[in-house]
């Protein structure tokens, strides 16, 4: 500690901080007057990253580049007080310089910007064409698709599009407002109609977000991304085929659900309504078990096209054209001389035609009540058009389930373009507390009449190579198509001969329709997932037993059954065992039926594959299961190929192995039955 002397006053503490810190300011004026203008400093990659990709389009200040075209047009404080001016004076500023694409491609981020500001559509609409400028598609001295503006222009005329046509998006000739003048812009109406359909309710997809499908696709391109709904009409006029497509010939046959695809259409509500659940239509007769969708949505692209569009854009009376592309007909759109990538969202287009149609509580429902999940009569669901060529495959749903439990596994599989374009997909929906051999027959007419109705194998070659996917229940109901039982599975399950019961002539030809099944000659292939062959442990639980009573069934199987049991000379507890005929009672392991079922085997042409997940790691496969079905029950020796989903429960349609392996499957029987050279080329695709 310093010592004071005696007698002499103390410094000023005060006085000597001041003269520090004025000392301190000095030396780091000194200091940075010494500094250079320039710097670098090390930033991280996130960083560098961020920077480098800031556009408006995440709402934020936009990209460096449009900054830099600001800065040298001395705009750049006017940007910032008076952003329509700064634009419109910037305008004036483009033609004919040398730096006119990159007036152009700032014109279209800043008119976004303004867009989201105000909310207003012709800012949006004003963007889109200033990109679409930029971009020049089909046309010499576009961007390097390496130039990052170059994606950035695509987003801001797909998404400006978005916004200048919001839902519902009205494709026809019209005149906008702009910014800077009037859009006059034509329409084509055919391009509203679609195989005998009209295409109406069109939604963008960009505000769309899809929940419960596991893989969200895109399929990047040029164009406001939608979703149509393809309405059934009976007045509208065919949509010529696309070029690469056959459809299908009607020639003199009967009309058909199918034959509505290239001509007038039907309402499927109507033809359910048409004909009652327990009605047997006239042989022959369509009779709607085989229809396409009324719910039926389709992935598509709307183009603004615009010729020579540099020099329209800066003029105060630019056109254009509004083109429609479906994504099944027009993977690209053409455009001048190039052929452009459309741009859709097929994820979220499917998964909407799955909310608008049906709800999960409603599979429930169709248990309990005895109909399908939706409360229609069984059929056959077609969700896309027949191509000639195309080899069909069924899917079949299982207990208390309905055709949108396939969607994950759908929408996977449709993104392998050798998939789509060489298989239709059918769904079938049934009563799933009915008898098994009772669905399994309608299964069969639902086949049937679809074959039928598209001409037969006669027509197209491709409709007898069908392949039954089918899970847990609805694995027996494929089964039963692919098997020649003769009297063993009646005899097992009743009993004793046919013949030594008195029935009438009806519930006799019912009996032989569905007891006595014979291979169906169109079926190659067969795909079991998670399917009880030998029953399920958990059908054969009381309460499991207790549910299945509780299912309504239709009235010609209560009736059957009531003149079967009388016809036997038995007519005490007639009421108790009708409840037994349901589905419940007949996968219990104990059942007759079901101990029958596995001993007739399966036709040896049919080629057949197991998919069986087992919860765990499954490493004792003896006494695995899938909390409904265990290993034993599932497997079954001698099939093609066997594949072990572990860690996986009953439902294991939306697993990614289960997915892979009927992909491989599916392309296994594409090998098989395209012909040679077209094989080759197949394979060839990535």
């Amino acid at each position: 500690m310093k010592s004071i002397a005696p007698g002499m006053p103390p410094a000023a503490p005060t006085r000597i901080n001041h003269h520090l810190r004025c000392a301190s300011l000095l030396a780091a004026a000194l200091l940075a007057g010494c500094a250079g203008p320039v710097s670098v400093r090390q930033v991280s990659l996130v960083h560098s990253y961020r920077a480098a990709t800031r556009t408006a389009l995440a709402g934020r200040e936009a990209s460096d580049s449009t900054l830099i075209v600001l800065r040298r047009h001395g705009l750049l404080p006017l940007w910032r007080n008076q952003p329509d001016r700064a634009i419109a004076t910037l305008r004036t500023q483009a033609a004919g310089r040398d730096d006119e694409a990159d007036v152009l491609f700032a014109l279209a981020e800043l008119s976004y910007r303004q867009g989201l500001r105000h909310h207003q559509a012709q800012d949006f609409l004003a963007a889109s064409l200033y990109a679409y400028a930029f971009l020049q598609p089909g046309q010499a001295d576009g961007p390097s698709p390496y130039d990052a503006r170059f994606r950035q222009a695509c987003d801001l005329y797909n998404l400006g599009l978005a916004a200048a046509f919001p839902a519902p998006v009205n494709i026809a000739s019209q005149s906008r407002a702009l910014p800077f003048g009037t859009l006059e812009l034509s329409a084509d109406p055919a391009a509203l109609r679609w195989h005998g359909r009209v295409l109406e309710n069109i939604r963008p997809t960009a505000t769309l977000g899809v929940g419960g499908i596991n893989n969200v696709y895109h399929t990047p391109g040029l164009g406001e991304a939608l979703t149509v709904l393809a309405r059934a009409t009976p007045d509208a006029p065919a949509r010529p085929a696309s070029s690469g497509q056959t459809l299908q010939h009607t020639g003199d046959h009967a009309p058909s659900a199918v034959a509505d695809i290239a001509a007038p259409a039907q309402d499927d509500a109507a033809r359910n309504r048409a004909v009652p659940q327990d009605q047997t239509p006239p042989e022959g007769t369509p009779d709607g078990s085989f229809v396409i969708s009324e719910k039926l949505r389709l992935p598509a692209s709307m183009v603004l096209e615009m010729d020579n569009p540099r020099a329209q854009v800066l003029g105060s009376h630019p056109s254009g054209r509004l083109v429609l592309r479906i994504m099944d007909e027009s993977p690209d759109t053409p455009i001048a001389h190039a052929h452009v990538p459309a741009a859709y969202d097929q994820t979220t287009a499917r998964a909407l035609s799955l909310v608008d149609t049906a709800l999960g509580t409603k599979e429930y429902r169709g248990f309990f009540d005895g109909t399908t999940y939706d409360g229609t009569r069984p059929r056959l669901i077609a969700m896309n058009p027949h191509h000639h060529g195309s080899m069909p495959v069924v899917f079949i749903h299982g207990t208390a389930s309905s055709p949108y439990r396939w969607a994950s596994m759908v929408n996977d599989l449709l993104e392998d373009k050798r998939i789509r374009d060489h298989f239709d997909f059918w769904f079938f929906s049934y009563a799933t507390a009915n008898p098994i051999p009772y669905s399994a027959w309608q299964l069969r007419h639902a086949i049937t009449e679809a074959v039928n109705s598209l001409g037969g194998v006669q027509a197209d070659p491709a409709l007898g190579h069908i392949t039954l996917i089918g899970h847990s229940q609805g694995g027996l109901l494929a089964r039963m198509l692919v098997i020649n039982p003769g009297d063993r599975l009646w005899d097992g399950t009743a009993g004793r001969p046919l013949a030594s019961f008195h029935l009438n002539a009806d519930t006799m030809a019912l009996i032989r329709q569905t007891m006595f099944p014979t291979p169906m000659p169109e079926i190659d292939r067969v795909v079991f997932i998670s399917t009880p062959q030998h029953g399920s442990y958990l059908a054969g639980k009381s309460i499991a037993q207790l549910v299945g009573g509780m299912a309504s069934l239709p009235l010609r199987v209560t009736e059957t059954a009531r003149e079967i049991v009388t016809g036997a000379g038995d007519s005490t507890h007639v009421d108790n065992r009708i409840p037994r005929l349901g589905s419940v009672y007949a996968m219990s392991p104990h059942s007759a039926f079901m101990r029958t079922l596995p001993t007739i085997p399966i036709m040896p042409d049919v080629h057949v594959h197991s998919i069986i997940p087992v919860c765990g790691a499954g490493r004792d496969l003896a006494h695995a299961d899938d909390g409904v079905v265990s290993y034993a029950s599932a497997h079954i020796p001698d099939v093609e190929s066997e594949l072990v989903v572990r860690h996986s429960e009953h439902s294991t349609q939306s697993n990614p192995f289960t997915i892979a392996e009927v992909q491989r499957i599916l392309l296994e029987q594409l090998a098989e039955y395209v012909p040679g050279p077209q094989r080759m080329r197949i394979a060839a695709q990535p």
